[in-house]
Protein backbone atom coordinates (compact mmCIF):
# COMPACT_ATOMS: atom_id res chain seq x y z
CA UNK A 1 0.00 0.00 0.00
CA UNK A 2 1.58 3.30 -1.08
CA UNK A 3 0.39 6.33 0.88
CA UNK A 4 -3.08 7.06 2.18
CA UNK A 5 -4.71 7.23 -1.25
CA UNK A 6 -4.92 3.48 -1.82
CA UNK A 7 -7.53 1.35 -0.10
CA UNK A 8 -5.97 -0.78 2.68
CA UNK A 9 -6.47 -4.52 2.30
CA UNK A 10 -7.33 -6.71 5.27
CA UNK A 11 -7.69 -10.48 5.48
CA UNK A 12 -10.14 -11.72 8.14
CA UNK A 13 -9.96 -15.31 9.39
CA UNK A 14 -12.38 -17.16 11.66
CA UNK A 15 -10.53 -20.25 12.96
CA UNK A 16 -12.75 -22.86 14.59
CA UNK A 17 -12.82 -26.42 15.89
CA UNK A 18 -16.57 -26.32 16.59
CA UNK A 19 -18.32 -23.68 14.53
CA UNK A 20 -20.56 -21.26 16.40
CA UNK A 21 -23.86 -20.03 15.00
CA UNK A 22 -22.46 -16.76 13.69
CA UNK A 23 -21.59 -15.93 10.09
CA UNK A 24 -18.84 -13.32 10.40
CA UNK A 25 -18.75 -12.61 6.66
CA UNK A 26 -20.89 -9.53 7.36
CA UNK A 27 -17.71 -7.83 8.62
CA UNK A 28 -16.54 -7.41 5.02
CA UNK A 29 -19.35 -4.98 4.18
CA UNK A 30 -18.92 -3.12 7.49
CA UNK A 31 -15.22 -2.60 6.82
CA UNK A 32 -15.97 -1.43 3.28
CA UNK A 33 -17.95 1.44 4.81
CA UNK A 34 -14.79 2.37 6.75
CA UNK A 35 -12.70 2.39 3.57
CA UNK A 36 -11.11 -1.05 3.95
CA UNK A 37 -11.06 -3.76 1.29
CA UNK A 38 -11.56 -6.96 3.28
CA UNK A 39 -11.72 -10.65 2.44
CA UNK A 40 -13.01 -13.34 4.76
CA UNK A 41 -12.31 -17.02 5.39
CA UNK A 42 -13.72 -19.41 7.97
CA UNK A 43 -11.31 -22.29 8.44
CA UNK A 44 -11.75 -25.49 10.39
CA UNK A 45 -8.72 -26.52 12.41
CA UNK A 46 -7.94 -30.15 11.59
CA UNK A 47 -4.94 -32.34 12.50
CA UNK A 48 -4.18 -33.00 8.83
CA UNK A 49 -4.07 -29.27 8.01
CA UNK A 50 -2.30 -27.22 10.72
CA UNK A 51 -3.61 -23.67 10.86
CA UNK A 52 -0.09 -22.21 10.83
CA UNK A 53 0.75 -23.95 7.55
CA UNK A 54 -2.50 -22.85 5.92
CA UNK A 55 -2.17 -19.24 7.07
CA UNK A 56 1.46 -19.03 5.98
CA UNK A 57 0.61 -20.21 2.47
CA UNK A 58 -2.40 -17.88 2.31
CA UNK A 59 -0.53 -14.75 3.39
CA UNK A 60 2.23 -15.54 0.90
CA UNK A 61 -0.23 -15.82 -1.99
CA UNK A 62 -2.44 -12.74 -1.43
CA UNK A 63 -1.69 -9.02 -1.28
CA UNK A 64 -2.73 -7.76 2.16
CA UNK A 65 -1.78 -4.93 4.50
CA UNK A 66 -2.91 -6.71 7.68
CA UNK A 67 -4.46 -9.85 9.13
CA UNK A 68 -7.42 -9.91 11.53
CA UNK A 69 -8.48 -13.07 13.34
CA UNK A 70 -11.80 -13.55 15.11
CA UNK A 71 -11.64 -14.68 18.73
CA UNK A 72 -14.69 -16.20 20.39
CA UNK A 73 -15.19 -17.75 23.82
CA UNK A 74 -15.13 -21.20 22.25
CA UNK A 75 -11.95 -20.62 20.27
CA UNK A 76 -9.91 -19.31 23.21
CA UNK A 77 -11.09 -22.00 25.64
CA UNK A 78 -10.30 -24.86 23.26
CA UNK A 79 -6.60 -25.50 23.71
CA UNK A 80 -6.11 -26.83 20.20
CA UNK A 81 -7.58 -23.72 18.59
CA UNK A 82 -5.69 -21.25 20.80
CA UNK A 83 -2.34 -23.03 20.36
CA UNK A 84 -2.77 -23.28 16.58
CA UNK A 85 -3.59 -19.58 16.36
CA UNK A 86 -0.53 -18.57 18.38
CA UNK A 87 1.69 -20.65 16.08
CA UNK A 88 0.05 -19.02 13.06
CA UNK A 89 0.78 -15.54 14.45
CA UNK A 90 4.44 -16.46 14.90
CA UNK A 91 4.65 -17.67 11.30
CA UNK A 92 3.10 -14.48 9.91
CA UNK A 93 5.39 -12.23 11.96
CA UNK A 94 8.39 -14.22 10.75
CA UNK A 95 7.16 -13.89 7.16
CA UNK A 96 5.93 -10.27 7.16
CA UNK A 97 7.95 -8.58 9.89
CA UNK A 98 7.32 -7.74 13.55
CA UNK A 99 5.32 -4.58 12.79
CA UNK A 100 2.89 -6.25 10.38
CA UNK A 101 -0.65 -5.48 11.67
CA UNK A 102 -2.11 -8.51 13.45
CA UNK A 103 -5.49 -7.67 14.96
CA UNK A 104 -7.81 -9.69 17.19
CA UNK A 105 -11.56 -9.13 16.78
CA UNK A 106 -13.33 -10.13 20.00
CA UNK A 107 -16.82 -11.67 19.91
CA UNK A 108 -18.30 -12.73 23.23
CA UNK A 109 -14.93 -13.09 24.96
CA UNK A 110 -13.18 -10.85 27.50
CA UNK A 111 -9.65 -9.60 26.97
CA UNK A 112 -8.52 -11.16 30.25
CA UNK A 113 -9.47 -14.62 28.95
CA UNK A 114 -6.97 -14.47 26.09
CA UNK A 115 -3.66 -16.37 26.14
CA UNK A 116 -0.73 -14.00 26.89
CA UNK A 117 0.58 -14.30 23.32
CA UNK A 118 -2.70 -12.84 22.00
CA UNK A 119 -2.95 -10.02 24.54
CA UNK A 120 0.22 -8.34 23.28
CA UNK A 121 -1.36 -7.66 19.86
CA UNK A 122 -4.10 -5.02 19.36
CA UNK A 123 -7.58 -6.42 20.04
CA UNK A 124 -10.92 -4.72 19.44
CA UNK A 125 -14.37 -5.65 20.70
CA UNK A 126 -16.85 -5.93 17.84
CA UNK A 127 -19.33 -4.20 20.19
CA UNK A 128 -17.07 -1.12 20.28
CA UNK A 129 -18.57 1.38 17.84
CA UNK A 130 -15.12 2.58 16.78
CA UNK A 131 -13.46 -0.76 16.03
CA UNK A 132 -13.55 -0.35 12.23
CA UNK A 133 -11.89 3.06 12.38
CA UNK A 134 -9.22 1.73 14.73
CA UNK A 135 -8.44 -1.09 12.32
CA UNK A 136 -8.22 1.39 9.44
CA UNK A 137 -5.88 3.62 11.46
CA UNK A 138 -3.57 0.67 12.22
CA UNK A 139 -3.36 -0.26 8.53
CA UNK A 140 -2.61 3.33 7.50
CA UNK A 141 0.09 3.62 10.16
CA UNK A 142 1.75 0.56 8.69
CA UNK A 143 1.62 2.14 5.23
CA UNK A 144 3.35 5.27 6.53
CA UNK A 145 6.05 3.22 8.24
CA UNK A 146 4.79 4.09 11.74
CA UNK A 147 4.38 1.75 14.69
CA UNK A 148 1.01 -0.03 14.86
CA UNK A 149 1.17 -0.35 18.64
CA UNK A 150 -2.16 0.41 20.32
CA UNK A 151 -2.08 3.96 21.71
CA UNK A 152 -5.25 4.19 23.79
CA UNK A 153 -5.64 2.79 27.26
CA UNK A 154 -9.42 2.56 27.32
CA UNK A 155 -12.21 1.23 25.10
CA UNK A 156 -14.79 3.86 24.11
CA UNK A 157 -18.21 3.35 22.53
CA UNK A 158 -21.10 5.65 21.60
CA UNK A 159 -24.66 4.33 21.99
CA UNK A 160 -27.27 6.49 20.20
CA UNK A 161 -30.84 5.80 21.27
CA UNK A 162 -29.49 4.26 24.47
CA UNK A 163 -31.73 1.52 25.88
CA UNK A 164 -34.34 2.35 23.22
CA UNK A 165 -34.74 6.02 24.11
CA UNK A 166 -34.27 8.17 20.96
CA UNK A 167 -33.75 11.31 23.08
CA UNK A 168 -30.55 10.18 24.80
CA UNK A 169 -27.03 9.04 23.90
CA UNK A 170 -24.65 7.08 26.10
CA UNK A 171 -20.87 7.24 26.12
CA UNK A 172 -19.39 3.98 27.41
CA UNK A 173 -15.78 3.57 28.49
CA UNK A 174 -13.87 0.78 30.18
CA UNK A 175 -10.37 -0.64 30.55
CA UNK A 176 -8.86 -3.02 28.04
CA UNK A 177 -7.40 -5.38 30.62
CA UNK A 178 -7.04 -4.12 34.19
CA UNK A 179 -9.74 -3.46 36.76
CA UNK A 180 -10.11 0.15 37.96
CA UNK A 181 -11.58 0.39 41.48
CA UNK A 182 -11.85 4.22 41.60
CA UNK A 183 -12.69 6.02 38.36
CA UNK A 184 -13.58 9.54 37.28
CA UNK A 185 -15.28 11.33 34.39
CA UNK A 186 -14.64 14.97 33.52
CA UNK A 187 -17.04 16.88 31.23
CA UNK A 188 -17.59 20.53 30.27
CA UNK A 189 -19.92 22.32 32.68
CA UNK A 190 -22.25 23.04 29.76
CA UNK A 191 -22.83 19.32 29.13
CA UNK A 192 -26.46 18.18 29.40
CA UNK A 193 -25.79 14.99 31.30
CA UNK A 194 -28.78 13.25 32.85
CA UNK A 195 -27.27 10.10 34.38
CA UNK A 196 -23.98 8.34 34.95
CA UNK A 197 -22.79 5.17 36.60
CA UNK A 198 -21.49 1.67 36.03
CA UNK A 199 -23.06 -1.25 34.19
CA UNK A 200 -22.38 -4.30 32.01
CA UNK A 201 -20.13 -3.77 28.99
CA UNK A 202 -21.77 -3.46 25.58
CA UNK A 203 -24.54 -0.93 26.26
CA UNK A 204 -25.90 -2.47 29.45
CA UNK A 205 -28.23 -0.80 31.94
CA UNK A 206 -26.64 1.41 34.58
CA UNK A 207 -26.79 -0.11 38.06
CA UNK A 208 -28.90 1.90 40.53
CA UNK A 209 -26.31 2.00 43.35
CA UNK A 210 -23.02 3.92 43.37
CA UNK A 211 -20.40 3.65 46.12
CA UNK A 212 -18.19 6.47 47.43
CA UNK A 213 -19.56 9.09 45.04
CA UNK A 214 -17.23 12.09 44.74
CA UNK A 215 -17.50 15.32 42.72
CA UNK A 216 -15.43 18.38 41.99
CA UNK A 217 -14.74 21.08 39.44
CA UNK A 218 -11.75 22.57 37.69
CA UNK A 219 -10.38 24.16 34.56
CA UNK A 220 -9.07 22.48 31.40
CA UNK A 221 -7.73 24.81 28.73
CA UNK A 222 -10.58 27.19 27.87
CA UNK A 223 -13.22 25.00 29.51
CA UNK A 224 -14.74 24.91 32.97
CA UNK A 225 -15.30 21.25 33.77
CA UNK A 226 -17.03 19.12 36.34
CA UNK A 227 -15.51 15.83 37.43
CA UNK A 228 -17.24 12.98 39.22
CA UNK A 229 -16.89 9.29 39.87
CA UNK A 230 -17.44 6.36 42.17
CA UNK A 231 -15.92 3.19 43.58
CA UNK A 232 -17.98 0.67 41.60
CA UNK A 233 -15.06 -1.05 39.88
CA UNK A 234 -14.95 -1.11 36.08
CA UNK A 235 -13.26 -4.02 34.30
CA UNK A 236 -13.32 -6.04 31.06
CA UNK A 237 -16.97 -6.89 31.80
CA UNK A 238 -18.18 -3.70 33.53
CA UNK A 239 -18.01 -0.21 32.00
CA UNK A 240 -18.59 3.37 33.12
CA UNK A 241 -21.43 5.25 31.39
CA UNK A 242 -22.34 8.91 30.95
CA UNK A 243 -25.82 9.58 29.52
CA UNK A 244 -26.61 12.81 27.67
CA UNK A 245 -29.77 14.47 26.36
CA UNK A 246 -29.51 16.21 23.01
CA UNK A 247 -26.13 17.24 21.63
CA UNK A 248 -23.07 15.49 23.05
CA UNK A 249 -20.38 17.61 24.70
CA UNK A 250 -17.27 18.29 22.64
CA UNK A 251 -15.24 15.91 24.80
CA UNK A 252 -15.17 13.68 27.86
CA UNK A 253 -12.21 12.65 29.98
CA UNK A 254 -11.92 9.38 31.85
CA UNK A 255 -9.31 7.93 34.15
CA UNK A 256 -8.52 6.44 37.56
CA UNK A 257 -8.18 8.09 40.95
CA UNK A 258 -5.67 7.03 43.58
CA UNK A 259 -8.27 6.56 46.28
CA UNK A 260 -12.03 6.46 46.93
CA UNK A 261 -12.21 10.21 47.65
CA UNK A 262 -9.40 11.42 45.42
CA UNK A 263 -9.53 13.63 42.30
CA UNK A 264 -8.75 12.30 38.82
CA UNK A 265 -5.18 11.32 38.06
CA UNK A 266 -3.94 10.83 34.48
CA UNK A 267 -6.95 10.81 32.12
CA UNK A 268 -7.72 10.03 28.51
CA UNK A 269 -9.79 12.44 26.41
CA UNK A 270 -12.48 11.27 23.98
CA UNK A 271 -13.50 13.88 21.39
CA UNK A 272 -17.08 13.19 20.35
CA UNK A 273 -16.84 15.28 17.19
CA UNK A 274 -14.03 13.10 15.82
CA UNK A 275 -15.21 10.64 13.15
CA UNK A 276 -13.05 7.85 14.50
CA UNK A 277 -13.69 8.49 18.16
CA UNK A 278 -10.34 10.20 18.59
CA UNK A 279 -8.61 9.92 21.94
CA UNK A 280 -5.63 11.59 23.49
CA UNK A 281 -3.86 11.31 26.81
CA UNK A 282 -4.21 14.22 29.20
CA UNK A 283 -2.35 14.98 32.41
CA UNK A 284 -3.96 16.57 35.44
CA UNK A 285 -3.04 20.07 36.51
CA UNK A 286 -0.98 20.43 39.67
CA UNK A 287 -3.32 22.68 41.64
CA UNK A 288 -3.26 23.81 45.25
CA UNK A 289 -6.62 22.26 46.10
CA UNK A 290 -7.45 18.53 45.83
CA UNK A 291 -10.70 19.35 44.02
CA UNK A 292 -9.01 21.41 41.30
CA UNK A 293 -6.76 18.92 39.46
CA UNK A 294 -8.31 17.60 36.28
CA UNK A 295 -6.49 17.11 33.04
CA UNK A 296 -4.38 19.39 30.93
Amino acid sequence: MNGDQEVPRLWITYPWTQREEVDFSYLVSQLKEAGIQATYDAVEIRPELPLADWVERKTASIEIDGWAYILTSMSVTRRQCADELVRALERVLSQKGMDFPLIGLLHGVAMQSLPPALKVRPCYYLTDSGWKQRVAAALKKRARGESTREETRFLWAVHPCYRGDPEVTAIEVGPRMESIPYWRFAVPKSARMIRWGQGPRGGGEILPIKFSVVRGSGRMGNYDVNWFGAANAVSVTESAYAIFAGRLPEFLCFGPAKGPQGPPDKMEMFRTNSHNGGTENTERHQGSKPATPICA
